[in-house]
């Protein structure tokens, strides 16, 4: 089973500000896995490829996390992978991308001025959904949900999505980052396609941080 990202543009076109949908989702052909030249070795410490949105963040992005699940996890424990996640992205910059501001009870997808991540119930056949809320190139709202249709672990369990591993892709969105469909990108990060249990992702490779340098500088 393979999963992709898909961006799916929606404009609101009588209201402020507009709105793109990131969707994470199971993409199949045949039943098979896609994989043409996929290396055969991590390489992302040698591979620069990177795509930007048309958008970013012109201020830090300061973000509260809905712990609250259905999986057993202890609200700490969420909160320890999502900020260790955003802050694999902060490390590689002088910019302050993001900042944790806490737990809140606030749902993800509303357009109420507050960056949240959270789960929540969502179609089958999505994983995670990156909302951005845009004016020209200025992001003003960003909120990720994990759908609650599949089941999560914050360990890297096979036949899970891993939390960390996931939120560290979405957290490349937030940045600017578009995702990267060639074979030969598979070892970074914005690669669009992740499988269960992957944990991979949680680490940036060379063309992650030249995207993220391009956008907020060293």
């Amino acid at each position: 089973m393979v999963f992709s990202l898909a961006a799916t543009p929606i404009s609101l076109l009588s209201l402020q500000p507009r709105l793109i949908v990131l969707e994470w989702v199971i993409e199949r052909v045949n039943g098979r896995a896609i994989s043409n030249a996929i290396p055969s070795k991590d390489d992302s410490m040698s591979n620069s490829d990177y795509k930007l949105l048309p958008f970013r963040w012109k201020v830090t992005a300061s973000f509260w996390i809905n712990p609250s699940n259905s999986y057993g996890f202890r609200s700490d424990s969420v909160v320890s992978v999502i900020v260790e996640a955003a802050g694999t992205w902060d490390k590689e910059t002088s910019f302050e991308v993001f900042k944790y501001m806490g737990v809140t009870s606030r749902k993800a997808g509303r357009y109420d001025r507050f960056n949240v991540i959270s789960w929540g119930s969502y179609r089958a056949g999505v994983i995670a959904v990156t909302y951005i809320w845009y004016t020209g190139d200025t992001i003003i709202e960003t909120d990720t949900l994990l759908n609650t249709f599949y089941k999560w672990s914050l360990n890297g369990e096979p036949g899970r999505m891993d939390v960390q591993n996931i939120m560290t892709h979405e957290f490349g969105h937030w940045c600017g980052l578009d995702d990267l469909y060639d074979d030969k990108d598979y070892w970074l990060t914005m690669y669009g396609y992740a499988s269960l249990g992957e944990i991979y992702k949680r680490s940036l490779g060379l063309g992650d941080i030249l995207g993220l340098r391009a956008v907020y500088g060293g």
